[in-house]
């Protein structure tokens, strides 16, 4: 078999018919965008809908519940380092006073 049999043949016919539907007939229209897919085991329908309202409610409300729960893990975060932070200050407060009378006793302790 050459390369010049297989250009003979003419065009090849399409495996499946397009289907056209004219605008108004057929199908219920619909405020819907859709998509149909061949596959092996039979065709499918996929449509995408606009959101209606409740969809959006939904959608926000969603959306509110997580900021909420991010500020409320950021406060809870900021109010477990608060007592943290206040106790460090004190220690440090406190060490600074106790060094002095630990060099007094160190001192006295010398003397002796």
């Amino acid at each position: 078999m050459s390369d010049n049999d297989r250009f003979d043949r003419g065009a090849e016919r399409p495996r499946s018919e397009p289907e056209i539907i004219p605008p108004g007939r057929g199908r219920a229209a619909t405020s819907a965008i859709w998509i149909q897919v061949e596959e092996r085991d039979g065709v499918r329908r996929v449509s995408f809908k606009r959101p209606g309202p409740f969809s959006i409610f939904l959608a926000v409300l969603a959306g509110g519940l997580a900021l909420a729960l991010v500020l409320a893990l950021l406060a809870g975060l900021l109010l477990f380092w608060i007592p943290l932070v206040a106790l460090a200050v004190i220690f440090a407060i406190a060490s600074l006073s106790l060094r002095s009378y630990w060099r007094r006793l160190q001192v006295w302790w010398a003397s002796r």
